[in-house]
């Protein structure tokens, strides 16, 4: 029975990221965490409640999405909710989410689910007074920059999905999100998720 959650928790993972994580298609996936445990912040007061007032994707706009320490349920039009499993962390003064699917709905095929791999996506999170940012790391940016080796990170082509799957590790991912965080063509402000609270 765990089995059969784990590899439903596998489906979400193309439905859930293509929605949350701003560019169909064109998001930067990595099989490990982008975050070590000393890196993991608690932040009470972003958990709760806020609305998507802002995206350049139409899911969950103006709808409200729930936050905690481990999850983000979404709105969904279709089953109702979706869920991410997320880790906020810390990387010198720069806060960050460690974004997965959780759980998918039920009735999903299970051969779907086993044919998707769970990977980890990273945003920058930006708070200003009773806004919060979520500002996804740039595929288009990353793959350019692996492509001239100006991003050394370990990573394997994914051919039929024309994108890199990470292989690095969170120390990996610590360096380069050190060098590149508050880089504004790494993390584009013209993508941003912008949420306000109810």
């Amino acid at each position: 029975m765990k089995q059969l959650n784990k590899m439903k928790a596998v489906k979400v993972a193309v439905l859930v990221i293509l929605s949350f994580m701003l560019l169909p298609g064109c998001i930067v996936q990595s099989v490990n965490p982008f975050y070590g445990k000393e890196a993991i912040a608690d932040l009470p007061a972003v958990y709760g409640k806020w609305v998507l007032k802002e995206s350049s994707v139409k899911e969950g706009l103006n709808r409200e999405w729930t936050f905690s320490a481990d999850n983000i349920s979404l709105p969904d039009t279709k089953t109702g909710s979706s869920a991410l499993s997320v880790r906020f962390f810390r990387i010198d003064d720069m806060l960050f989410l460690d974004a997965m699917a959780d759980a998918p709905p039920e009735g999903l095929s299970v051969w779907w689910t086993l044919h998707v791999a769970p990977v980890h996506t990273v945003s920058r999170v930006v708070l200003e007074d009773k806004t919060m940012k979520i500002i996804a790391l740039d595929a288009s940016w990353m793959e350019e920059a692996v492509k001239k080796k100006t991003v050394m990170l370990p990573s394997v082509w994914h051919q039929e999905q024309k994108t890199y799957l990470f292989t690095a590790t969170a120390a990996e991912w610590a360096g380069f999100l050190k060098k590149y965080g508050k880089d504004q063509n790494v993390f584009s402000d013209k993508e941003a998720f912008i949420f306000v609270r109810p």
